[in-house]
């Protein structure tokens, strides 16, 4: 890792294998960090963290240290994650999309993965499949979007990030049925086309389901009636009326936390 010379440490830094992609640039990131790194010649090291008084590490204070810091944690779409609505395999598929860590064609080719199909999205013919494309510029979601706004009563130009994707479902549908219900609208659009997209690649079947629309209701219902005890409308009026059932859902999670607030603890 380095060597005293004359007095002063130099940093030499050896890799098992030559860095790709990301690696190049944390490794960078690394080489001006060590730069403000000054060390005592015969003093022993110890493991100091740095964002903490007392240098003593913790989970609460690394999390605060991230949520306030520039990255991925601050903004909103990172917010799904915590989604006490969806399983919590969906809310980990969400938190890879968030990270755009997804083993999209675009992300192996940045690892150095060949792929003998090349890096062409398989449904669009043409275009490469990055997340962005995948989610929100593919005509599969566009389609897949286009219902679900259908089916909650709502009109709007649809985005062309996954972030703005989730910023308007988590922000604009949030602010009238609650920001968990949309993150879970979201994540349920975005399951479904990340499924799409699997049995496209895997299987060889093109395009989405033709009763895409029934199977996403089916799915968030199920999602919401094993998450939130005592919701008792139907999975016909969950179709029919979903802003109605989401206000449902929303006054009673704020009814139960007053309750439980209100509760004297029994001595």
């Amino acid at each position: 890792m380095g060597s005293w010379e004359e007095g002063r440490w130099w940093w030499r830094m050896e890799w098992r294998r030559d860095t790709i992609g990301r690696e190049k640039d944390e490794e960078v990131r690394l080489e001006k960090v060590l730069e403000g790194v000054k060390l005592k010649e015969g003093a022993g090291d110890v493991w100091k963290w740095i964002h903490a008084t007392d240098g003593k590490y913790g989970v609460k204070i690394a999390y605060d240290f991230l949520a306030t810091s520039e990255g991925v944690l601050e903004n909103q779409m990172c917010k799904l994650i915590w989604c006490r609505l969806v399983p919590s395999k969906v809310a980990f598929f969400g938190w890879r999309l968030c990270l755009d860590r997804l083993p999209t064609k675009d992300n192996l080719q940045k690892r150095g993965i060949v792929l003998q199909e090349g890096f062409l999205y398989d449904f669009c013919k043409g275009k490469v499949e990055e997340v962005n494309h995948l989610f929100c510029l593919c005509y599969n979601a566009w389609l897949a979007c286009t219902q679900v706004l259908r089916w909650w009563g709502l009109e709007s130009v649809f985005p062309n990030t996954v972030r703005g994707m989730a910023d308007f479902f988590i922000g604009s549908l949030g602010r009238l049925v609650g920001k968990e219900m949309g993150s879970c609208i979201f994540l349920v659009v975005a399951w479904f086309l990340w499924y799409s997209r699997n049995v496209l690649v895997f299987r060889k079947d093109e395009g989405l389901p033709e009763n895409l629309m029934e199977r996403m209701q089916v799915k968030t219902f199920i999602w919401i009636k094993a998450k939130v005890n005592g919701c008792g409308f139907s999975f016909y009026e969950w179709q029919t009326y979903p802003m109605e059932c989401a206000m449902a859902v929303k006054n009673h999670k704020r009814l139960r936390k007053q309750f439980f607030k209100a509760c004297v603890p029994l001595r």
